[in-house]
């Protein structure tokens, strides 16, 4: 259930994250809204998942999961491409997300 918690914050970061770049400097009023409160509702779980799981883990499986589907998201709905090196850096994320939650 915490983890299960823990995508739900991770989904909400993606979205607030993924309607920031629409808001233009919060100027327009729905996607600013949509921004608020997608981030609001991803911290209010975030919080209550950090009741029942490590600081560390959490923050680090949020951080690199939201990363990585952040990135998938500007690729599908901002048509942004991905170097190389942007795409070995998302390796190591995942790697280092993987390690992190095995031990």
């Amino acid at each position: 259930m915490n983890y299960l918690l823990l995508l739900v914050s991770i989904g909400f970061e993606v979205l607030g994250t993924s309607l920031l770049k629409k808001t233009d400097g919060f100027t327009n009023l729905l996607p600013t809204l949509g921004t608020l409160l997608s981030y609001f509702i991803c911290l209010f779980v975030l919080s209550h998942v950090l009741k029942r799981l490590p600081l560390s883990l959490t923050y680090a499986t949020w951080g690199s999961v939201g990363l990585i589907l952040v990135t998938i998201a500007g690729m599908v709905f901002y048509h942004e491409s991905l170097s190389v090196a942007s795409i070995a850096g998302l390796v190591l994320v995942v790697s280092g997300t993987v390690l992190i939650n095995a031990f």
